[in-house]
């Protein structure tokens, strides 16, 4: 079973994501659907990055308490299309997730998903997941981040999916972009990368 470190949440994927992850490492195949995003307050600091290497076991800061990644606004989310419409999990402790769809208008074109995740794993913790392949350094508005690929098969010609992971006071936030399907090839970093940088503004970190 890989490290619960690593949550999905994909449509439609959960019996085959299960037989890869573990059911215990799923995120998305029990959730609930929100129109309306309710923010929750911010955590307390413990210092610039002051949870990049301490784990998730030590870190005294509680599920409830962290930001609320469905509060996004909507200039985020339609920054590359993504419905307004969210799914919502806090189900697995650490992690609370939200995820966006962007559907496509006609047959063929290309559609996606993103899932914003925070959880109070380290910086480092994330660095390990076993889930991620070609890690490489990166920053984000000068915040220490790193890239990886999803590992998995291809999606229509596609790569699984790519992440952005950045340490935070309470942990840590990966934002993952990934194929559903379509005939068009997918820039999925070039989408990440928008849709990343119109979200860190408003990510407590």
């Amino acid at each position: 079973m890989r490290t619960q470190l690593r949550t999905v949440a994909r449509a439609g994927a959960c019996t085959t994501a299960a037989a890869v992850i573990g059911a215990a490492a799923l995120i998305g195949c029990t959730t609930s659907s929100t129109d309306d995003a309710n923010p929750t307050s911010t955590p307390p600091i413990t210092g610039p990055e002051g949870t990049a290497t301490v784990p998730a076991s030590q870190n005294p800061i509680q599920q409830a308490e962290l930001w609320n990644p469905c509060s996004l606004p909507k200039e985020v989310r339609g920054s590359i299309q993504l419905r307004d419409k969210t799914r919502n999990d806090d189900s697995i402790p650490p992690w609370r997730t939200c995820s966006y769809r962007h559907p496509g208008q006609h047959v063929g074109d290309p559609r996606y998903s993103v899932n914003v995740q925070v959880s109070t794993y380290s910086f480092d913790q994330m660095k390990q997941n076993d889930a991620y392949t070609n890690i490489r350094p990166t920053s984000i508005d000068h915040h220490t981040a790193f890239i990886a690929d999803d590992k998995g098969d291809l999606v229509d010609g596609n790569m699984p999916g790519v992440n952005i992971v950045w340490g935070t006071s309470f942990g840590s936030v990966a934002v993952n972009l990934f194929p559903l399907g379509g005939s068009v090839p997918l820039d999925q970093e070039s989408l990440l990368w928008t849709f990343a940088g119109s979200a860190y503004p408003h990510i407590p970190t």
